[in-house]
């Protein structure tokens, strides 16, 4: 539990999943336990903190190429998976053999789908792009970086021409590989080309290994077999699996304030405004963790369903209010009604009868401001938690709802 609590705060969640998939294939329930533990007024089941497998795909000894979904420029989709190029603006960074204007390329290579990867590469370039005061910096501008996305890398020789094509670009290469043969090699082949190599899994793999004494599998967690009366057949689809799929059906079912009654079944209850990104978070949570949530939309005219006051049935501390800058609520509700064609329809009929009060609140400065008033004072009243989304990325505030439920029901 505490090396877990640990692990969560100090790793990407991707990165933690990975290793301790591969550690513990072998054991069934290794870390079968749930870290959110059950209030009494609203039992919350047992289960995994996080899932050990997204999906089951199916396995490949060749790779694929592809472009990677950094949240720079968009890329075009390549449906025959040939190589493509993702190019982004880095403006500043540590790199002195960088020069201004040139485009670097970084290959990345996963024996799976990759997703581990890219995001560890995406959060560093994101850190290497403010860098502007850093005094360390020995390049103001640099170029553009390339990354080039090589998934199901399963074997030495798909390795050795990636390798190949990465010198004569002179690209640094970063990869995922849970075979410690196969990392071994791609680590000796890089040193023999110099190719600069970052491995990104092993040595948390390997440290994991040491701490919690067991080996590692060895095998992506698509390719994951057991041996079962001396015959290999593929581990079936994990519980977690079918939990993280029955929380999202319930939370598509309990969306925008529908079916109220299934508030009581709820672990996580999202209230706040219109805009303030309740479905997205709601979503979220549930793909993700596996947790069952229900969001209600408050609005200033429309009473909140009675079932959301029910202390006896709802926890409060499962109840989180988010809230928003007046200013920029009102710039995503204003864009909304522009979207729509609203505005156009307003202005139509403003002209065809001159007393006409058709047009809406929704955007309106003051209507706002009562709107958000009210939701404070509904959260203040029943002891709701309030958080702040402004200028927050929807993974930031899941991952702070996660931390606070930790807290509240270990």
């Amino acid at each position: 539990h505490i090396f877990s609590t640990i692990i969560m705060k100090h790793l990407p969640l991707s990165l933690f999943v990975t290793c301790l998939a591969n550690l513990s294939q072998t054991t069934s329930g290794f870390f079968s336990s749930s870290l959110l533990r059950s209030s009494t007024s609203n039992p919350l089941p047992s289960r995994p903190k996080i899932a050990t497998s997204l999906s089951t795909i199916a396995t490949a000894e060749t790779h694929n190429s592809t472009s990677s979904s950094f949240v720079f420029p968009s890329t075009t989709d390549n449906e025959n998976n040939e190589e493509d190029e993702v190019t982004i603006p880095a403006t500043s960074g540590i790199a002195a053999n960088i020069v201004p204007g040139n485009t670097q390329t970084i290959f990345l290579i996963s024996d799976n789908t990759g997703t581990l990867v890219k995001a560890a590469i995406q959060a560093s370039l994101g850190q290497l792009s403010y860098g502007d005061n850093d005094e360390t910096n020995n390049s103001k501008q640099l170029g553009n970086v390339q990354t080039r996305v090589f998934t199901f890398v399963r074997s030495e020789e798909a390795l050795a021409s990636i390798i190949k094509n990465a010198k004569e670009k002179g690209a640094m290469v970063v990869f995922t590989l849970v075979d410690l043969e196969l990392r071994e090699k791609t680590l000796r082949m890089c040193e023999l080309s110099n190719v600069v190599a970052v491995d990104l899994l092993g040595p948390t793999l390997m440290t994991m290994s040491d701490y919690l004494g067991k080996a590692p599998a060895g095998l992506p967690q698509s390719k994951f077999i057991e041996q079962e009366k001396s015959q290999q057949r593929r581990v079936a689809l994990s519980d977690s699996y079918f939990r993280r799929i029955e929380a999202v059906e319930f939370t598509l079912k309990a969306d925008d304030g529908q079916s109220p009654w299934l508030l009581k079944e709820a672990e996580i209850i999202i209230v706040g405004v219109s805009r303030t990104g309740k479905t997205p978070l709601s979503v979220l949570l549930s793909q993700t963790q596996g947790l069952k949530v229900a969001n209600i939309p408050l609005v200033l005219e429309c009473p909140p369903p009675k079932e959301l006051f029910d202390v006896s049935k709802i926890d409060p501390r499962r109840v989180f209010c988010l809230s928003i800058a007046p200013t920029v609520l009102r710039q995503i509700r204003s864009s909304r009604l522009e979207r729509r064609n609203v505005r156009a329809l307003e202005d139509k009929y403003s002209l065809i009868e001159e007393s006409s009060k058709a047009k809406s609140n929704y955007a309106d400065r003051n209507y706002i401001m009562k709107d958000l008033k009210h939701v404070r004072d509904l959260s203040m009243e029943h002891g709701w938690t309030q958080i702040d989304v402004t200028g927050r990325a929807v993974e930031e505030t899941a991952s702070y709802i996660c931390e606070l439920l930790n807290e509240r029901f270990e």
